[in-house]
């Protein structure tokens, strides 16, 4: 195969079948389970790395083969992604222009793998400082909004919210002209949209911009409280993690403009945190962290104490999830002797949880050994240990006037014939273990 290093690229670029079936093959075997294969295969595509229109064969195949199996040509792209954040300021200027020009004619591909590669293609190339170098960018991805075509109107919110969640400070900046003065008034128009994804990306690239307090949501804040309110019984899970989590952060940044509706929103935010999803309800977990850290608390949640503890401690049982991944350890670590950390006494303790996840599921390190609990082969941060964390926290704002609440409670617990149902007493004892409950 012979590759033109002096090929000028233009956008009717048309590849070499040669090197294009080459690339392919080399695009199947990377799929290989046998891990010599791979990595041979990628110093092979290492090796290709030094032709300037090797990017274009991959975006060729990411947006043109529609022949090609979907993970081929998913594949392709994100070994493109690879290269624009290694080699982007190598690229010549065709190159760049061809693959620009390619991820906005197919933001709209009818497989929505393809449509979300090509949603983080783009958000790459903007995470590499090109926002202020592609400057039809977002109008063209706005326009695309109200595209009567579904899969284009997805695609493109899709890579929107992956650039409000990379590029957030700089949207909000002098540098863009502040096109969010344009771009949310556009996202909340889409909170009644039809479609639950379309609904759920408009929340979501909203809430990017609450905690910042940014200027061009702030003067929108009451529409944008109205439409959450109005989101508040939808039937897409990820569109009422998403409610849950703006309320969340506004509790921090606009408690003046939830007060009035605070009683409905705690009830709300109870009904949320029994969810039958799981995240959802984690998500809704994090208001009583949120809102026991502010001063009006020991007053807005008093009347519904005899509530809200019933719904913590529940939250406190392992999950199906957790029993199955527990019973693996347990396997794993039957013929391993303990270590001193194994056997030493574990406690709860609350701990500062970041309103924003993050949605690559890159969880932060946790530097402190003292926080070690029964739960540290399960995710880092769950439905369990939130619960435990509220109640902890709760314990402390409101004492002696907590126990009523609780001893009943604990009682069922300790004494319960499940040892599910038993464990969970244990760690609501830890969870209120060192809070001085009487004044």
């Amino acid at each position: 195969m012979v590759w033109d290093r002096q090929t000028k690229m233009e956008y009717e670029w048309k590849p070499d079948e040669q090197g294009l079936q080459q690339i392919l093959q080399l695009l199947k075997e990377s799929q290989s389970p046998d891990t010599t294969i791979q990595r041979t295969v990628q110093q092979k595509l290492e090796q290709l790395n030094q032709y300037p229109d090797f990017n274009n064969y991959l975006i060729f195949v990411l947006t043109k083969l529609k022949s090609e199996d979907e993970p081929t040509r998913s594949l392709s792209g994100l070994i493109l992604k690879n290269n624009v954040k290694a080699h982007f300021q190598n690229f010549p200027n065709g190159v760049t222009d061809f693959i620009k020009s390619e991820c906005l004619n197919n933001i709209g591909d009818s497989s929505p793998l393809i449509r979300a590669t090509v949603g983080i293609l783009i958000t790459t190339i903007a995470s590499k400082g090109e926002l202020q170098n592609w400057p039809d960018l977002l109008p063209k991805l706005c326009s695309l909004l109200d595209s009567e075509d579904y899969n284009t109107c997805e695609g493109a919110f899709g890579a929107l919210q992956k650039i409000c969640e990379d590029s957030a400070e700089i949207l909000d900046s002098d540098v863009l002209d502040r096109p969010l003065n344009i771009m949310i008034p556009k996202f909340l128009q889409f909170f009644k949209h039809s479609s639950p994804k379309i609904r759920s990306h408009a929340v979501a690239c909203v809430n990017q911009f609450i905690i910042s307090r940014t200027q061009a949501l702030m003067l929108h804040i009451d529409s944008f409280i109205e439409n959450l309110f109005a989101l508040a019984g939808d039937e897409e899970p990820e569109v009422r993690k998403n409610v849950c989590r703006a309320l969340v952060m506004l509790l921090e940044v606009r408690m003046d403009r939830l007060l009035p509706h605070m009683h409905n929103i705690v009830e709300y935010m109870l009904q949320r945190t029994q969810d039958q999803d799981e995240n959802v309800a984690l998500e809704a977990c994090e208001f009583w962290l949120t809102l026991a850290e502010q001063p009006i608390c020991k007053d807005v949640l008093v009347r519904h104490l005899p509530k809200l503890i019933p719904v913590l401690v529940n939250g406190m049982k392992y999950s199906d999830i957790d029993i199955i991944l527990l019973k693996g350890d347990v396997e794993e670590d039957e013929t391993i002797p303990d270590s001193e950390q194994d056997i030493r006494p574990r406690f709860h303790r609350s701990r500062t949880v970041a309103q924003q996840h993050d949605e690559d599921g890159i969880e932060e390190e946790d530097d402190d050994d003292d926080e070690i609990d029964d739960d540290d082969t399960i995710s880092d941060w769950n439905l369990r240990k939130c619960s435990a964390a509220a109640l902890d926290v709760l314990a402390n704002v409101y004492r002696d006037e907590l126990l009523p609440h609780i001893l009943p409670l604990l009682k069922e617990l300790l004494f319960h014939h499940e040892w599910v149902v038993k464990e969970s007493g244990i760690l609501v004892l830890g969870a209120i273990a060192e809070v001085p409950l009487l004044p």
